[in-house]
């Protein structure tokens, strides 16, 4: 019972925002509720199309009324002709880009800020080493030496800037994601509560739980393999990208070195 109290709440909700929705796009009568599927578009649009909706679409203002005027009429598929080419470009050109961007990181932020500290020492390890081989004895040849924590440090920057740790990547590794760490399977949720909800994570359970957590063992967290292919080889690219980008850099600097004139100081 307790189930169709709540089905029946939320029909009565979605009608409600619907009409709202027709009414804000200058429709004067509502739609024919005895259409097929009428109830499915009354969730669409208050998920996705009417202002404030959960997960409302990026649609512009003439769209979005084109769009209500349309469904008003029917519940044909073909209503949605007209906003199709802005969401799937959304989708192609937006949505698709920043997932891949966030998926390439094997690494969590503290992960990730260790690493960059880790090559900004290395860096500055290798300037130092030149240096300080410049204003010696040692014979220049030997000056070229500081290029070799230069690759690693720039390599290890470069990497860091794209959100992947070389050390991960070394062992195709990624961290668990949080909710991941925290989420249990025998927590199942029905999808009609999670179509109500926002995209946000910030109440979920798992977000408090994860802060908690002390620095130390977040940089160091529990590691997965990585199983997708196509993923290993984005990875793989990017690793092979920041190192060509290192060789090239630190291949400069160590030239600097030597060409620079021997201080003998010591």
């Amino acid at each position: 019972m307790g189930w169709q109290t709540s089905l029946t709440n939320s029909t009565v909700n979605h009608s409600e925002a619907t009409k709202d929705a027709f009414e804000s796009a200058g429709e004067k009568f509502q739609p024919f509720t005895i259409q097929p599927y009428r109830e499915e578009m009354s969730r669409i649009v208050t998920t996705y199309i009417a202002d404030g909706g959960a997960r409302q679409l990026n649609l512009s203002s003439r769209e979005r009324n084109s769009l209500l005027r349309a469904l008003a009429q029917t519940t044909h598929p073909s209503a949605f002709r007209e906003v199709m080419v802005s969401v799937e470009w959304s989708l192609r050109c937006q949505a698709h880009p920043h997932f891949i961007r966030w998926t390439i990181c094997n690494g969590n932020r503290p992960r990730v800020a260790f690493a960059r500290g880790l090559g900004v020492f290395t860096i500055l390890g290798g300037i130092v080493m030149g240096i300080l081989m410049t204003l010696s004895n040692v014979p220049r040849g030997f000056r070229a030496l500081s290029a070799i924590p230069l690759v690693i440090g720039i390599s290890t920057m470069i990497a860091a800037y794209k959100g992947m740790c070389v050390v991960l990547h070394g062992m195709h590794h990624r961290h668990l994601r949080p909710w991941e760490l925290f989420t249990s399977e025998d927590e199942p949720t029905l999808y009609s509560e999670k179509e109500a909800t926002r995209n946000s994570y910030e109440d979920e359970p798992w977000v408090a739980r994860y802060e908690k957590r002390n620095i130390v063992r977040k940089i160091f967290d529990r590691e997965v393999w990585i199983e997708e292919p196509a993923m290993r080889q984005i990875q793989d690219t990017i690793f092979v990208q920041s190192m060509i980008g290192a060789v090239v850099v630190s291949g400069i600097m160590a030239a600097i070195f030597v060409a620079v004139p021997g201080g003998g100081l010591f």
